[in-house]
């Protein structure tokens, strides 16, 4: 619980991504790395500004709270810009603020 998602139609060469992606996640919300869950897309068929040569990255970041969310979006926006070698301004951010009496972890409910 933080769940977050990148998809990207630029390929992704870097075996570490998801690792370090968790780790920026958890220190930014203050969560423990245990929770925290990252699914890399790469290569997808996607479009950005309405054509598929523009590459960009559609991040979903889920969590029970934010703080920041700004910094966090500049955060993800820089990581996957330096990493993924896609257009800042191809990159969106969708932010999905989760109750934790919807969200379990190993079966326990977190509210």
């Amino acid at each position: 619980m933080p769940f977050l998602t990148i998809e990207t139609n630029a390929i992704n060469k870097d075996t570490n991504l998801g690792e370090e992606a968790a780790a920026l996640v958890a220190k930014a919300l203050g969560k423990p790395i245990s929770y925290v869950v990252t699914t890399v897309r790469a290569g997808q068929d996607m479009t950005f500004g309405g054509a598929r040569d523009n590459k960009g990255a559609l991040i979903t970041m889920k969590s029970v709270g934010f703080g920041d969310k700004a910094a966090l979006a500049l955060q993800l926006t820089e990581f996957v810009v330096r990493r993924l070698d896609v257009e800042q301004s191809f990159v969106n951010v969708e932010f999905v603020d989760l109750h934790a009496a919807d969200v379990a972890i190993g079966g326990r409910l977190l509210g």
